[in-house]
């Protein structure tokens, strides 16, 4: 079950995100299925987030036992867009949302310490920016975008990408590169 916090499409769905009712949301969700089942429940938040507010959030999904959380929705910043579109509303998603959710990907994955499961999400259009995904925290890729543009085989491009960097790099696993970069990544370094 995936929970989306992080529309900025829709109007008050990001209030969501603040501390009061996101422990609210959550704390009645997992009360529904402790009585109904446990189907594993994910939490996508958004990339433009405060360090108080990704402190606030980590504290809640550990102490919720959140089964995974999806970084990151789309964003409504738009300080490296140059083309005509930089001024229009609603959600950006794709290359443009690479770094900010890369990001934030390797903030909030050094403060839940790979205890949750972290989906890495937004501009992933290559096998190295789904590499940097996993480097940041991710343990999960999800892609959009580039699926429209590239279509179905950029799916099995990203996958040889990932084995010849395995490769390079002696990695048994993909396991043991995740997280490797977060804390360069938090700040936006080498990304």
């Amino acid at each position: 079950l995936a929970v989306n916090i992080s529309s900025p499409n829709t109007p008050g769905l990001r209030n969501l995100q603040s501390k009061g009712e996101l422990e609210e949301l959550l704390g009645r969700l997992n009360e529904v299925r402790a009585r109904r089942g446990t189907p594993p429940l994910l939490v996508k938040i958004a990339p433009d987030l405060t360090d108080t507010e990704l402190d606030d959030m980590a504290a809640i999904f550990l102490k919720l036992k959140i089964d995974g959380v999806i970084v990151s929705n789309t964003t409504v910043t738009r300080p490296h867009l140059r083309s005509g579109h930089a001024g229009e509303t609603g959600g950006l998603s794709g290359k443009p949302l690479c770094s900010l959710s890369t990001r934030m990907l390797a903030r909030l994955y050094l403060k839940v310490g790979g205890r949750i499961p972290l989906i890495g999400v937004g501009g992933i259009d290559s096998a190295g920016s789904a590499f940097s995904r996993i480097e940041a925290g991710a343990s999960l890729l999800q892609l959009y975008s580039a699926l429209v543009f590239k279509g179905p085989s950029l799916i099995a491009a990203i996958l040889d990408g990932l084995a010849e960097r395995m490769a390079a790099s002696g990695l048994a696993s993909l396991e043991e590169a995740v997280g490797c970069k977060a804390k360069s990544y938090q700040n936006g370094a080498g990304i």
